[in-house]
C-alpha cells in the first residue's frame, strides 16, 4: 500500500464499543495509533484493533461489536488486506493472529484442523514432518494465516495440476455477523454436510463470516521436486513452448513465463517446476528437454535443494504481494488457450513503463506488476485488454489514491444481485467488513 496518500478514518465508532470489546478481550483491545495505522486498508484506518484470544473471545467480540451497529474487518496478519476494496466502515480490525492451535493432526487419516491464525508456513512445517503437505502456495506463506488463506481464495502456481482452496477444505468453522459459531463439513474426507458454506465463505474476504478453524485434506510430499529455467530467446517463443509444455504429457506441478520489461522485453524466462517419484520426475524432464530442443531453447536444472530454485519459486509465488509502494498490480483470467495472446496484448500495451508479468499459459492466469506514471488510464486499458480475451481482471493492488474509484473486480458477475441478497440475508446489518467486496458489497 502506498504510504504517500494521507490515512483516513471512517465514521465514528461509538463510543462505548473500547468498553464492551475490552470487557469482552481484556487483553486484545488496543487503540493506539501506531497499532490502528499498522492495519489501514486503502488509506482506512481503523478505530480500534480487537486481538482475541480463543474462539469464545472471537464470538463474544463480533457479537458486541454487531450489538454496537459498529462494523469489523477480519484479519490475520495483514499481509493481503491490499486485495478488496477499502471498508465503507472500518470500526475494528478484528485480528485473529492468537487463535493458533493445531486442533487435531492425524497423518493416517491425512486430515488436519487448524485454527485461522496459523501461519500457512507453519502448517506446511508440521504435514512435513509426516512426508505430506498442503499443495497450495499462497503469497507470503509465514505471514498469510489459514483463515486469510481461505478468505481471500490465495490459490497458487500449482493450481492447474493440484486444484483450489475449496478442493482442500474439508471442515470449516466460522461465526456468523450476529457472533454465532457455527460448524459445517466435518474431519472425514467423504463427509459433504456443509458443502455449500464452504464454498460459499471461501474468497469472501471476511464479509459472510469470519473463520475460526479449518480441517483440510492433505497429499503425500512430492518424493522429488525439480526446478528447471528454460531459455527459449524471447517472448514469444517462451510462450509457444509454455503452450506445448500444457498439451505435451509434462504434466507440470506448475510452468510460469517470467517476462521482465522495460521499453520491451528485457528478459524472458520460463520457469518449470516437477514433482512426483523420481522415475516420473525423470519422464517429465526427458518429455521438456525433447519439447525444448525442438523449439530451440536451453534447459538448466536447478535442484530443489538449490538456494536459487527457492528465489525463483519465491519470485513467482510473491509477486502480487512484493514490489515498490504505489505498483498498480493485476492478475488476469482467461481460457488457457487465450493465454499467450493476451500476454502478448499486455507486452504491446506496456510501451515504455516497466513491468514484471507472469504467464500460466495452463491455468489461464497472467499477473502483471506495473510502475506506471498514470495508474488510473493503465488500469483503464488493462480492463480493456482482459475484456477483449473474453477474461476478467482482478486489481490485487494499487495506489491509494484509486481507492475511491477503483473496481477491483472487472467486469463485475452476472451474478451481483444475488451476490448482494445473499450479504442481506447473512450480514443485515452490515457489521462484516462492509464495502469490501465485489461491487462494493
Amino acid at each position: 500500500m502506498s504510504t504517500t496518500e494521507p490515512q483516513r478514518t471512517g465514521a465514528p465508532a461509538p463510543p462505548d464499543l473500547a468498553v464492551r470489546l475490552a470487557d469482552v478481550v481484556a487483553d486484545g483491545v488496543a487503540a493506539d495509533a501506531a497499532a490502528r495505522r499498522a492495519l489501514a486498508i486503502g488509506g482506512v484506518v481503523p478505530g480500534l484493533v480487537c486481538t482475541p484470544a480463543d474462539h469464545e473471545q472471537l464470538a463474544r467480540a463480533v457479537a458486541a461489536t454487531a450489538a454496537a451497529g459498529a462494523a469489523l474487518v477480519p484479519l490475520g496478519l495483514g499481509a493481503h488486506r491490499t486485495l478488496g476494496h477499502a471498508p465503507a466502515r472500518y470500526d475494528v480490525a478484528l485480528v485473529t493472529r492468537r487463535l493458533d492451535r493445531i486442533r487435531d493432526y492425524t497423518p493416517a487419516d491425512m486430515t488436519i484442523t487448524v485454527e485461522a491464525g496459523v501461519p500457512v508456513a507453519a502448517l506446511q512445517h508440521l504435514l512435513a514432518t509426516e512426508g505430506q503437505w498442503l499443495p497450495l502456495e499462497p503469497p507470503l506463506p509465514a505471514r498469510t494465516t489459514v483463515g486469510g488463506l481461505i478468505a481471500a481464495d490465495l490459490v497458487g502456481a500449482p493450481v492447474a495440476a493440484q486444484g483450489r482452496v475449496r478442493d482442500f477444505v474439508i471442515g470449516i468453522g466460522a461465526v456468523t455477523a450476529a457472533g454465532r459459531p457455527v460448524r459445517a463439513g466435518g474431519k472425514v474426507v467423504k463427509n459433504v454436510a456443509g458443502y455449500d458454506l464452504m464454498k460459499l465463505v471461501t474468497g469472501s474476504l471476511g464479509t459472510l463470516a469470519v473463520v475460526s478453524e479449518a480441517t483440510f485434506k492433505v497429499r503425500p510430499r512430492p518424493a522429488t521436486l525439480r526446478t528447471l529455467v528454460v531459455d527459449a530467446g524471447g517472448a514469444p517463443a517462451a510462450l509457444a513452448l509454455a503452450e506445448q509444455i500444457a498439451i505435451g504429457r509434462v504434466d507440470p506441478l506448475a510452468a510460469t513465463v517470467l517476462l521482465d520489461l522495460d521499453g520491451g522485453v528485457r528478459r524472458a524466462r520460463l520457469l518449470v517446476r516437477l514433482a512426483g517419484i523420481a522415475a516420473d520426475v525423470g519422464v517429465a524432464e526427458r518429455r521438456l528437454a525433447t519439447l525444448a530442443r525442438a523449439a530451440g531453447a536451453t534447459v538448466q536444472v536447478v535442484q530443489d535443494r538449490d538456494p536459487s530454485a527457492r528465489l525463483l519459486v519465491e519470485e513467482v509465488r510473491d509477486l502480487v504481494r512484493t514490489g515498490v509502494d504505489g505498483d498498480l498490480v493485476v492478475r488476469l483470467a482467461v481460457l488457457p488457450r487465450r493465454a499467450a495472446a493476451c500476454a502478448a496484448a499486455l507486452v504491446a500495451g506496456a510501451g515504455s513503463e516497466r513491468a514484471r508479468l507472469h504467464v500460466d499459459v495452463g491455468a489461464g492466469r497472467l499477473t502483471l506488476a506495473v510502475t506506471a506514471a498514470a495508474p488510473a488510464g493503465a488500469l483503464a486499458a488493462l480492463a480493456g485488454v482482459a475484456t477483449a480475451h473474453a477474461g476478467h481482471l482482478v486489481v490485487e493492488r494499487w495506489p491509494d489514491a484509486l481507492a475511491a474509484t477503483i473496481e477491483v473486480w472487472c467486469p463485475l458477475p452476472a451474478a451481483l444481485p444475488l451476490m448482494r441478497r445473499m450479504k442481506a440475508a447473512l450480514d443485515p446489518r452490515g457489521t462484516l467488513a462492509p464495502g469490501r467486496f465485489v461491487g462494493r458489497i
